[in-house]
Parts: C-alpha cells; sequence; structure tokens
C-alpha cells in the first residue's frame, strides 16, 4: 500500500501545480531583482585636475579630484548625502583616452565606499565629458556596480584652445553617481 499513497500524493501535487502555476502560484525559488542602492543625481559636482595638464595627444597623467553629492536616495535611508576624493594614473589627451582610477565616497553616515573603475574623457562639442563604469571594491556596497556620468560647462571653445597651449588642466561639472546591485 506505501506504493498507492505515494502515487495518490504525487497525482495530488501534479494537480494542485497544475492548477496554481497558470496562476503565477507554484513556488520557483528565490527570486533576486535588480536593486538601485544609491542615486545622486541633484546637484552632483565633479572637480578634476590634472597633471601635466592635457594636450591634444594622449600622455602619461594623474589626475585627482573631489566630488560633492548632495542630494541622494539610497536603498539604506540613512544615506542622504556624500561626498569623494578622485584619483587615476593613465594616458589621457584633450580628445580622448581611459585611465584606471580610484574613488572613495564618504557618505553622511561616516561609512565609505571605495570605487574602483576606468575614466573615459571625450571631447564632445567642446566639453570634456566623462563616463565611468566601476565596482565597489570596500565598504558599503561592496560588489555593486557604479556609473557616473558628466561634462564640464564651459565656454565650448576654450577647452580646445588650452589643449593647444598651455595645456587644459582640469575641469568642474555636474555628475550623477549611481550604485545598481547586479549580482543573483
Amino acid at each position: 500500500m506505501p506504493t498507492r499513497i505515494t502515487s495518490v500524493r504525487t497525482a495530488v501535487c501534479a494537480a494542485v501545480l497544475a492548477l496554481l502555476c497558470p496562476l503565477g502560484l507554484a513556488y520557483a525559488g528565490p527570486a533576486h531583482a535588480i536593486a538601485q542602492d544609491v542615486i545622486c543625481s541633484i546637484g552632483g559636482t565633479n572637480t578634476l585636475a590634472f597633471s601635466p595638464k592635457l594636450r591634444l595627444a594622449q600622455q602619461a597623467v594623474t589626475m585627482t579630484g573631489t566630488g560633492t553629492y548632495p542630494t541622494c536616495v539610497s536603498s539604506d535611508p540613512d544615506i542622504s548625502s556624500g561626498t569623494s576624493t578622485i584619483s587615476g594614473h593613465g594616458s589621457l589627451g584633450c580628445l580622448s583616452g581611459s585611465m584606471p582610477a580610484t574613488e572613495t565616497v564618504t557618505w553622511n553616515t561616516g561609512e565609505t565606499s571605495t570605487i574602483s573603475y576606468t575614466l573615459t574623457l571625450n571631447l564632445v562639442a567642446g566639453q570634456s565629458a566623462f563616463a565611468v563604469v566601476g565596482t565597489v571594491t570596500a565598504g558599503r556596497f561592496a560588489g555593486d556596480t557604479v556609473t557616473s556620468e558628466g561634462v564640464t560647462l564651459h565656454n565650448p571653445i576654450r577647452p580646445l584652445l588650452d589643449c593647444l597651449a598651455p595645456g587644459y588642466g582640469g575641469s568642474t561639472g555636474p555628475t550623477v553617481l549611481t550604485f545598481t546591485d547586479l549580482r543573483p
């Protein structure tokens, strides 16, 4: 008889699943949605400095900078703003280039997030536009993917002229910073 009971249980379970699956009520295991842990999009500013100053041709440069993120929305309601320090070394020119860089964000809670990324610089309509994609390697939100994009706001002709002589020493402009948890 144990075989008949097992067969009945199997049939009942199959019938229940057949009824529930079309309704989306069957258990499919734990799911993971992509989560945006932080977005700082209002009033964010980056200031970057290059040494030596950028010229038209790519050359080895050191980059230093700061970031200010006064308005952030986070999955952690205690995090509402942050500031950062930025550093990198690589090959950049006024027209293009990229370099590995590190940014350490200090949140208003005192916690930090260290981001390793590649900074890519392009000159678009006379503006130095940068794009960043990286990963939080230490601290709060470790493992998150980070994106940031920004553009400097200058007279469109000036950066090009600066590239010819005496060199383009740096920029300040608006930025957006986004931390996203893409892990399964």
